[in-house]
């Protein structure tokens, strides 16, 4: 399980880093979620996050963030279901009229995440 989390928290510093890098590249990520029933599939994926973590957080070695994480991803993707399909199109296309400085921001706290996930586990 550990393996799991681990590889979570690689490839959340990975697209932190694209996305700090070149945060035009979010923007291209959020048209392509928006999507048909992407944001669906985007909120299972979050919800099956959240239960690995949790899952595997007993045997992490800073507990409480590795639960904290879980929760969090947890409630992100059981939102996404209860928001509806047309409120979270709406949420991605504010997202994507935010500016780069900012777009760089979220890189570099994806970054943060994912370091203290790899950290963590």
């Amino acid at each position: 399980m550990l393996i799991l989390v681990k590889l979570v928290g690689i490839v959340v510093v990975a697209i932190g880093i694209i996305f700090l890098l070149i945060p035009k590249t979010m923007r291209q990520w959020m048209v392509f979620c928006e999507k048909g029933i992407r944001p669906y599939v985007m909120g299972a994926l979050r919800i099956l996050v959240g239960i690995l973590f949790l899952l595997a957080a007993p045997q992490s070695r800073v507990v409480w963030v590795i639960i904290a994480v879980g929760v969090l991803a947890l409630i992100g993707g059981i939102t996404f279901f209860i928001l509806g399909l047309e409120k979270v199109k709406g949420m991605l296309k504010w997202w994507q009229g935010r500016s780069l400085p900012v777009l760089r921001l979220i890189g570099l706290l994806a970054i943060a995440i994912g370091v203290m996930i790899l950290y963590s586990a």
